[in-house]
């Protein structure tokens, strides 16, 4: 029973502290005999001037148009006390890494970075290749595991024709909402600039999560401008980007 729990504790310690499965790097690797390749192995009697780096166990997830932070651990030999630049290929068509060469300093653990994933991103599982660079000797990799999924998006809608409103008059226009599957957050909605004379109520409405569509009345002083226009309407969810729309207003004289 108790080598049961000190096994149990061992892997809460590797789920904890991420996975360190890469090659090693530093001054006490060496490139495998006949080969060019990064993938290094420590050299007998110098193991302890070595480094291995570390990722999240489990894959790192984002939406497009979103993005996420991870750490880049660093699990460094005795002797090894160096900084450390990091280095990523193989990173999706769409997606930035900030900052784009990270650097684990000589005193420090671990590195933050963040992976932001553009609208037009690919979807799918991806294996990002990280390479750490000390300041002598060997690098070392490892393999990060991005995961994108497809942005909650919505769209709004508004009256196929324009709405006529005359001077000094009021109408009332529903402002709609066409959520993706899994888009379920409150939207609030912004107005451009309005014809001279024409206000709005409520100047800010909110689609509530669960509704339809939002109710909005027009007013148009006695004095407003006349004419056709087009107002730039603005929908602003919880998280992720903004979805827009044009309504079309005709001012006409009383």
């Amino acid at each position: 029973m108790k080598s049961l729990h000190v096994g149990l504790v061992a892997m809460a310690l590797v789920v904890l502290n991420g996975c360190t499965q890469g090659t090693p790097g530093g001054p006490g690797t060496t490139a495998p005999s006949g080969t060019t390749t990064t993938a290094n192995k420590p050299i007998l009697g110098q193991a302890e001037d070595t480094f291995n780096l570390s990722v999240p166990v489990m894959s790192s997830s984002l939406k497009q148009g979103e993005q996420t932070e991870a750490t880049i651990g660093i699990k460094r030999a005795k002797n090894f006390d160096q900084d450390v630049s990091l280095q990523f290929a193989d990173v999706p068509t769409g997606v930035t890494v900030e900052p784009a060469s990270p650097m684990i300093k000589h005193g420090d653990t671990d590195a933050k970075i963040t992976f932001k994933a553009g609208d037009e991103a690919p979807l799918g599982n991806f294996q990002v290749k990280v390479t750490g660079h000390p300041t002598k000797g060997g690098d070392a990799q490892i393999e990060f595991k991005l995961a994108i999924a497809a942005k909650d998006t919505f769209t709004l809608s508004v009256p196929l024709l324009s709405t006529t409103l005359k001077q000094g008059e009021t109408k009332t226009a529903s402002i709609g909402i066409k959520r993706d599957k899994t888009f379920d957050q409150d939207v609030a909605l912004s107005f451009g600039d309005l014809p001279t004379g024409v206000t709005v109520e409520p100047v800010a409405p909110v689609i509530k999560q669960g509704e339809k569509e939002a109710q909005v009345t027009f007013t148009a002083a006695d004095d407003a401008a006349l004419g056709d226009f087009t107002i730039k309407m603005t929908g602003h969810p919880t998280e992720g980007a903004d979805a827009a729309a044009e309504f079309k207003l005709t001012v006409a004289e009383k």
